[in-house]
């Protein structure tokens, strides 16, 4: 039975494994190798402790997958690879939407990575709404030279809200992220 909890600080190092080995095996084919030195776990760490927003992580006895959500905006959503295809990745999409329409929210945003085609076809089963394109400058130290754009979708998604006149407008509040 797979259970959602929020996450707890025992989790952190599981998180931060799945985290990174699931952003190189969805990313690094899809950003130029530079950025590569700049995914480590030491970084994924860092981007943990200054993670804002909410982690909720699915569970038996290991680790299956985590969601975050910050105001509007589903920040993340990583599943183990022994996990996917197995209803797992739903059910975390159904509690982030689900804390983000609870924080009073009608519409929620998600940013993928243009090319990560798994999960853009999971988005698309899952009702999720292709909003628009844009260049997305991918996140490096200050020490680093260059920059790196890529593509990046915006999803979009109607969230049903018992309480219509009590919800915020997602571009009030404004998400940050990380790829």
């Amino acid at each position: 039975m797979v259970e959602i909890r929020p996450m707890a600080y025992e989790d952190y190092s599981s998180v931060v494994n799945l985290w990174h080995e699931g952003w190189h095996h969805a990313h690094a084919h899809l950003v130029p190798k530079e950025v590569l030195t700049f995914r480590t776990k030491k970084y994924f760490w860092r981007w943990l402790d200054q993670s804002k927003g909410t982690f909720w992580i699915a569970a038996d006895n290991d680790l299956l997958g985590f969601v975050s959500t910050n105001g509007s905006e589903l920040v993340k959503l990583y599943v183990s690879a022994e996990a996917r295809g197995k209803g797992v990745a739903a059910a975390l999409l159904t509690h982030g939407e689900q804390e983000i329409s609870a924080n009073g929210f009608i519409q929620a945003v998600l940013f993928c990575t243009a090319g990560n085609s798994r999960a853009e076809r999971f988005y698309k089963r899952q009702k999720w709404v292709l909003d628009h394109t844009f260049l997305d400058k991918l996140w490096l130290p200050k020490r680093a030279i260059g920059q790196f754009p890529v593509d990046t979708h915006c999803y979009k998604k109607a969230l049903v809200s018992s309480d219509v006149s009590t919800s915020k407008n997602p571009i009030e509040q404004g998400g940050t992220h990380v790829i």
